[in-house]
């Protein structure tokens, strides 16, 4: 999740209230914004006007689209588990605890095939034992990921 989120951003609970008032029931929507200068797959981000998910469309195809629609999952997550709000901002253990529902959210919504992928992904020769700040190795994130869709 970007950083940006926990500075000067308007309330995330009274960004989702609005938007829920003027969604559909049942609809859940955050806008997905093309993001060539990301330097990851995707980033949740909460702005002054509410919550956004920027995706790097380049990142996506190298990854592959399985890949990237469990990352946007995992976007997804932290804007609806409200990982923006001080507990997961200030708390020693916070972002850590985020990544990892965030994991468990997106291995839990995200289709099968997405879920697998994703799994193949972080268990790769690249990524297996690389550690990427508060997700943790990409062993540990497919062990993760694995244990909270049961596979």
């Amino acid at each position: 999740m970007g950083r940006a989120c926990s500075r000067g951003a308007v309330s995330l609970a009274a960004v989702l209230t609005i938007a829920a008032a003027a969604a559909p029931a049942g609809a859940y929507v955050v806008p997905e914004i093309p993001a060539p200068w990301l330097d990851d797959i995707a980033a949740a981000v909460v702005t002054t006007t509410g919550p956004v998910i920027y995706v790097n469309v380049a990142r996506c195809k190298e990854v592959g689209a399985d890949v990237c629609a469990f990352v946007r999952q995992h976007e997804h997550a932290h804007i609806r588990l409200n990982h923006a709000s001080s507990f997961y901002t200030s708390y020693v253990n916070g972002r850590a605890l985020a990544e990892a529902e965030a994991d468990c959210w997106a291995a839990r919504n995200a289709l099968l095939i997405q879920v697998k992928a994703a799994v193949a992904h972080f268990e790769s020769p690249a990524l297996a034992t690389l550690e990427v700040g508060d997700h943790g190795t990409g062993l540990q994130r497919a062990k993760r990921i694995k244990a909270c869709r049961k596979l």
